[in-house]
Order: structure tokens, then C-alpha cells, then sequence
């Protein structure tokens, strides 16, 4: 969402007259991307065309992973370190952990570079390309 600027800077008002369908809907496209601010919604779209919606649950999802398998290392250095035996569980643990961030870090990718692809709504592991 973009800075808002202070309320001095604006000193032209417009006033919009709407149906009940129209209040909705741009009510409905306002909690759709998260804005809770009709002035900051309007302005956005004049000032860049669009609303760009993100979804971060697939970053979110990577960062998980990723903090589970740092866990998981840290365990196995701290055993080290004090002479503990590594039992190959741990180690086929931490690789597990390694081989799903990887997959979720490709799938990242692949968003990144084509932002019209999404995932499969059936089995969330594809990605398909709109």
C-alpha cells in the first residue's frame, strides 16, 4: 500500500455518488485486497492503474520449513559439539527439511518470474499459468 500523504497536501475534494451495487462491490474489492481506507483505495487505482493483490502463504510456507531445518541443524551441531552421538535419523531429518525448502523455494521462483501463475486449487502442487 502506498504512503499517504499528509492531509494538507489535498486540498480538492470529489464527491461520488454511488448505487447500492456499486458500494458494494467496491467495498467487496476494497477487503479483497486488504485496504480499509476508501480514499487510499481510490487514490491507488488512480495513481497506478490497479491493485496488486499477494499472496505470501507459499513464502510464508518456505520460511517455515526453512526455520524447522535451522532447528534441526542446530541440534545436530550442538550434539557434535559436546560429543553426543548423530543418530543418521537426524541427518535424513535435516535433508528432508532441506529437499521441501527447495521445492518451495522453486515454486517461488516460478511465481516470481511468471506472477500469473498460481497454484492447482485441487491438489495445491501445480502450478498452473493463466
Amino acid at each position: 500500500m502506498t504512503e499517504a500523504k499528509p492531509k494538507a497536501e489535498r486540498t480538492f475534494s470529489i464527491d461520488l455518488y454511488l448505487t447500492k451495487e456499486e458500494l458494494a462491490a467496491l467495498e467487496a474489492r476494497m477487503k479483497q485486497t486488504g485496504y480499509k481506507n476508501r480514499s487510499l483505495f481510490i487514490r491507488e487505482i488512480i495513481n497506478k492503474g490497479y491493485i496488486r493483490q499477494t499472496d505470501t502463504s507459499i513464502l510464508n510456507k518456505a520460511m517455515s520449513l526453512l526455520s524447522n531445518a535451522a532447528n534441526n541443524l542446530n541440534q545436530i551441531a550442538r550434539a557434535v559439539n559436546s560429543q553426543q552421538p548423530i543418530f543418521a535419523n537426524d541427518i535424513e531429518q535435516i535433508l528432508q527439511g532441506y529437499k521441501e525448502v527447495a521445492q518451495e523455494v522453486d515454486s517461488i521462483s516460478k511465481v516470481i518470474i511468471n506472477p500469473n501463475a498460481s497454484y492447482c486449487k485441487r491438489c495445491e502442487n501445480h502450478l498452473l499459468i493463466d
